[in-house]
């Protein structure tokens, strides 16, 4: 008789026990990228017991232990608790123990691990982890902090950045003819979230020949639906480089002039004087000239062009021819190395000696002598 009762409580205990280990509840980790929605799966299989509630925890960086924030009921009743009642909620279906829920509007402070726990009568609470994770795409940007002023030395000549990614943004360059001419120089640094900034430098030795050079920052990151290609147009910086005037017009009685020169920026100020026969400034500030047609105005002018980075001088010689019937405008526009010789004759004014100086620059040329016998030899 004891033999029989123990047996049949052996029995009993086996088939609660396997009953027991048949309960399994799964989960599948999932990632999201930051703004979007994140539905977090879980179902018990294999349950026959009546199910009394399904338990959500979490744990993140910010809150290291796990912290309840949603309860379900058998019969379909949601308790928020923690914070997150406008941002969760039920999506399963107790029918078949599927406790799935769905977090909107997801940040890298949802990152972290997930706990599912259904509450089953009598056997127990059973549980699995889910782990979701966050990613951020890059905030891109293509420039220069400082323009590269055109030089010896090498320099940045512009910067990609992929800013506060996670994971890590991959940044490129499509630079066409320009492969052989500069290099590429990345930094990375991570900040406490884990967020990476890329920089990705051009570097290389600025010119006049790269200004308005096309380039293209290539990025990539597994949160963008697509990879970005931004295009950027070379900034280089230089002084004024050969001094162009031109006539705008004659209007019988004035002829107006203008002057022009490859610089970048383009020049601030334009200063115009006249060399012959009396050295005089006529203007400052303005690329344009009007100068009456009389034989009184006839002689050599010019026009020094500057931007912060230097200046440069071109010159004009003019000629008045008069009739009785009409008035002409000649002109002879002098090269920058011919003016220079004419200019000489005047060194000893202050604004000749600049004006000289960059003349004298252009051509190779070294400075005059300011001895007394060159003086009287010329």
């Amino acid at each position: 008789m004891c033999f029989r009762t123990w047996l049949t409580w052996t029995c009993m205990l086996l088939l609660c026990f396997a009953s027991i280990k048949a309960i399994k509840v799964i989960g599948r980790d999932g990632t999201v990228t930051a703004g979007d929605d994140a539905q977090l799966f879980c179902e018990a299989i294999e349950a026959t017991e009546p199910l009394t509630t399904i338990r959500w925890q979490r744990r993140t960086k910010k809150k290291p232990t796990n912290t309840d924030f949603l309860v379900i009921t058998s019969s379909g009743k949601e308790e928020h608790i923690n914070g997150l009642s406008d941002r969760v909620k039920f999506a399963g279906n107790l029918a078949v123990l599927d406790g799935s829920i769905l977090l909107s509007n997801v940040t890298l402070l949802d990152e972290g691990i997930y706990t599912c726990i259904f509450s089953i009568f009598p056997s127990g609470p059973y549980k699995t982890e889910i782990r979701l994770r966050v990613q951020v795409p890059p905030v891109v940007t293509v420039g220069t902090d400082v323009p590269a002023v055109a030089g010896d030395t090498e320099g940045i000549l512009a910067t990609c950045t992929a800013a506060n990614a996670k994971p890590e943004a991959e940044v490129s360059w499509s630079l066409g003819a320009l492969n052989n001419t500069v290099k590429v120089q990345n930094t990375v640094p991570v900040d406490s979230e884990d967020r990476y900034t890329v920089k990705s430098n051009l570097i290389g030795t600025a010119s006049k020949d790269l200004n308005q050079k096309k380039v293209q920052c290539v990025v990539t990151h597994p949160g963008l639906k697509q990879k970005l290609e931004l295009k950027y147009t070379l900034d280089i910086h230089y002084p004024p480089q050969v001094v162009y005037i031109s006539l705008a017009g004659d209007k019988g009685e004035t002829c107006e002039f203008l002057c022009d020169t490859d610089a970048n920026p383009k020049p601030t100020n334009f200063t115009w004087g006249r060399y012959f026969p009396v050295n005089e400034t006529l203007s400052s500030g303005v690329n344009g000239l009007t100068v009456q047609l009389t034989p009184g105005n006839n002689g050599l002018y010019y026009c020094l062009a500057s931007n912060q980075y230097g200046e440069a001088v071109g010159s004009l010689y003019l000629h008045v021819k008069t009739s009785t019937e009409s008035k002409t405008c000649w002109t002879l526009f002098i090269l920058t190395p011919v003016a220079g010789v004419c200019c000489f004759l005047f060194w000893k004014f202050e604004l000749f000696q600049r004006v000289n100086k960059i003349l004298r620059r252009d051509i190779g040329q070294p400075a005059p002598n300011e001895s007394s016998d060159h003086e009287e030899e010329h």
